[in-house]
């Protein structure tokens, strides 16, 4: 359970009510997406009717429920699902990240978990995939298909086509997430080479009745791309996927048998993802059911309550760290004339260029970039923050960062730049107790930035 204590570390506790109110955002923030809730809120049985989101249909039309979902909060959106339906649920299996989920095995006798990679995929999540697919049974216009899709959903569900082996597909992975794509070119890549993404899950559940309840992770909530877009149309091409390995320099390094699939697709050899035509007569609804945007507000509200000039700059802020970083150093500039407290609030999710050997993650990494940015704004919290409480492949969620870092890390002869220059986030924040370890949040919807100014005066 997500508490206000969760956040707490030495920099926000320093900083008395600043720190104490931003730790009641954040957790204001993370229960508003308690993934649980989010689904269970969007589920009823009135009388004989389902209701699905706004979508209705009679009880009695409906011989079979089968629940699969895969993603960081597949297991507490499963149980929604359970608690709601009870016995009327046929089936109800999902792939998830962490191991202790496992602990939920036979929930309301009904609940199967498996255990997959993430950020990239691994054996256990192809097995994982194939053992859900291979258990469903052959479907009809009767029954009902719950899918839920969560953040994590593209790593731990993956099925890859062709000749792809898992050691060409975490390469994929690992050198997009290395070159600095966002999740969209990432997301791109996937869907074409693998069989269960860019609408082809809908197309093995049809003719069922499919209804996706989504917990976005995914900047713009852009459905075709949240979990790489099982059960949604897929706009992008063969050709899309090409232009993002050239633009990003990778044909030499990217494995041979990737390069050739999307060479087939493009020469039409091999079919492409799902369109809109190819879904036509298909009972196929999609339903998000948190986003970065409900955390967002959850946090306007609270920041409200506690008495701040309480403001959402965005809900979309993407791009590299370092770019990022001058665009919010501009933004605390045209702040000057604003009435104190303020909360600024941001939601998005930036990304990274590797180009060190350090330890971090985007989260910190943004966080550093800010250190010298701050370093002489008094009264001034920064919090960068992973709602899933994972940032990068560390045991850290985020940092935070005011203008007493700067100095103290100046003291002890640690050099912000040269930090920030061999991507080495947390160490640097490790030595000041600025790291925030939630551990994992139980939910997923990109990342949180802070602002807090001026109310210890």
């Amino acid at each position: 359970m997500i508490t206000p204590e969760s956040f707490l570390n030495s920099v926000i506790e320093r900083n008395g009510r600043l720190g104490q109110d931003a730790c009641r955002i954040l957790a204001a923030a993370i229960q508003a997406v308690d993934p649980y809730q989010c689904v269970i809120e969007k589920l009823h049985l009135d009388g004989n009717e389902l209701i699905i989101d706004n979508d209705r249909c009679s009880v009695e039309q409906i011989n079979r429920i089968f629940v699969i979902g895969f993603g960081k909060a597949a297991v507490p959106m499963a149980k929604a699902v359970l608690d709601r339906l009870q016995d009327k649920v046929d089936f109800a299996r999902v792939i998830v990240k962490a191991p202790e989920f496992v602990n939920e095995v036979g929930y309301k006798n009904k609940l199967e978990v498996l255990i997959g990679g993430h950020p990239v995929p691994d054996e256990n999540s192809i097995q994982a995939t194939r053992s859900l697919i291979a258990d469903l049974p052959q479907f009809t216009p009767r029954d009902l298909v719950i899918v839920l899709i969560s953040g994590g959903g593209s790593a731990l569900f993956t099925s890859p086509l062709g000749d792809i082996s898992l050691d060409d597909l975490q390469l994929m992975t690992s050198l997009l997430l290395r070159s600095g794509a966002d999740i969209q070119e990432i997301n791109t890549l996937r869907k074409h080479v693998d069989g269960v993404k860019g609408g082809r899950l809908a197309a093995l559940l049809s003719p069922a009745r499919i209804h996706t309840l989504i917990l976005s992770d995914v900047i713009g909530d852009r459905l075709d791309m949240i979990a790489s877009g099982p059960t949604v149309a897929d706009p992008t091409t063969f050709a899309d996927a090409w232009e993002i390995i050239r633009k990003y320099d990778l044909t030499d390094e990217m494995p041979q048998t990737i390069l050739l699939l999307i060479r087939d697709g493009m020469e039409k050899r091999l079919p492409e993802t799902l369109k809109g035509s190819d879904l036509e007569g298909f009972h196929l609804h999609n339903h998000l059911v948190g986003t970065n945007r409900t955390a967002s507000e959850a946090a306007y509200e609270e920041a409200k309550r506690l008495g701040y000039n309480s403001m959402v700059r965005s809900n979309t802020l993407t791009g590299l760290t370092l770019d990022v970083a001058k665009a919010l150093d501009a933004d605390l500039r045209e702040m000057k004339t604003v009435d104190k407290p303020y909360c600024l609030i941001y939601g998005g999710e930036t990304t990274v260029k590797v180009v060190g050997g350090g330890l971090g993650g985007r989260n910190q990494d943004l966080a550093l970039h800010m250190v010298p940015k701050i370093r002489d704004q008094k009264e001034l919290l920064f919090i960068s923050f992973a709602t899933d409480g994972e940032d990068g492949p560390t045991d850290a969620a985020g940092a935070a960062s005011d203008a007493i870092v700067f100095s103290v890390g100046t003291k002890m002869s640690l050099d912000v730049t040269t930090y920030i220059d061999t991507n080495n986030a947390y160490n640097y924040f490790n030595k000041m107790g600025a790291l925030i370890k939630t551990g994992s949040t139980g939910t997923n919807v990109n990342d949180l930035i802070l602002i807090l100014a001026g109310a210890n005066n």
